[in-house]
């Protein structure tokens, strides 16, 4: 799962936890969770220029279970 933290000094931190204890898994930035609405006017890019083409989350990002819970 997805976890997104906002702190009091507008601080953004995005990351994959544990669907069954919120482990902390992985720290994520924002072109690995944006994915691409083919009605949207804007292609967005990766951190190399390339466009990002994926139309839905990748599986793991959806359920996520780190090694303890597996």
């Amino acid at each position: 799962m997805i976890k997104l933290e906002i702190k009091g000094n507008k601080q953004q931190t995005i990351t994959k936890v544990c669907n069954e204890c919120g482990k902390h898994i992985q720290n994520l930035g924002v072109t690995d969770i944006i994915v691409n609405n083919k009605n949207n006017t804007i292609t967005p890019k990766d951190s190399d220029g390339k466009d990002i083409t994926r139309n839905e989350l990748p599986e793991e990002l959806k359920v996520s279970k780190c090694k303890d819970c597996e």
